[in-house]
């Protein structure tokens, strides 16, 4: 019987994973419209601008953010097998811990020079559209590691809580 505690942990974690799979819709139909817009601009009208180059340019870091999010929401993220293969099972879940809790903190390394990176860009005057500030479509470097930690954290909690074969995956759709 699972507690109702790693049901709710993984009901967050499905509800974040939600989210960025929305986000991830709707920043490929944009990039797909910008795409749309800059042809039909370039060849209907024999115009084009610099903006929805650089705005394409920062969708696809939205993009590659949100999804490696996503796949460690569902523990989809890249992962090397070979301690699966060698250690004996009792040796492998806390392997599986050792390797989340080094992955959350290179994570929150990352986060943490993401979050200078982006003070340093806000000294920058450039513009994404009109008066939007460019340094915006850059905070998705310290948000999507702190959501990757986000969901490094709750996979932890889920497997302390949850039941003890280590190769089951808790990929966060508990729906």
């Amino acid at each position: 019987m699972e507690s109702p505690f790693r049901n709710y942990l993984q009901r967050i974690n499905t509800f974040l994973g939600k989210i960025e799979t929305g986000l991830l819709c709707l920043i490929v139909a944009m990039m797909i419209g910008l795409a749309v817009l800059e042809i039909v601009l370039r060849y209907g009208f024999k115009m084009s601008s610099l903006w929805k180059h650089i705005m394409l340019q920062n969708l696809t870091l939205w993009l590659c953010f949100l999804g490696a999010a996503l796949a460690s929401a569902e523990r989809r993220h890249i992962s090397i097998d070979v301690l699966s293969r060698i250690l004996p099972k009792n040796a492998l879940r806390y392997s599986t811990y050792i390797i989340d809790v080094l992955s959350l903190i290179v994570v929150s390394i990352l986060a943490y020079f993401g979050f200078g990176f982006l003070i340093e860009e806000q000294k920058s005057p450039a513009t994404l559209i009109g008066s939007v500030p460019l340094w915006w479509a850059k905070t998705i470097i310290p948000i999507g590691f702190v959501l990757i930690g986000i969901h490094l954290v709750l996979q932890i909690c889920i497997r302390l809580t949850g039941h003890e074969n280590p190769q089951d995956d808790d990929r966060g759709e508990s729906d």
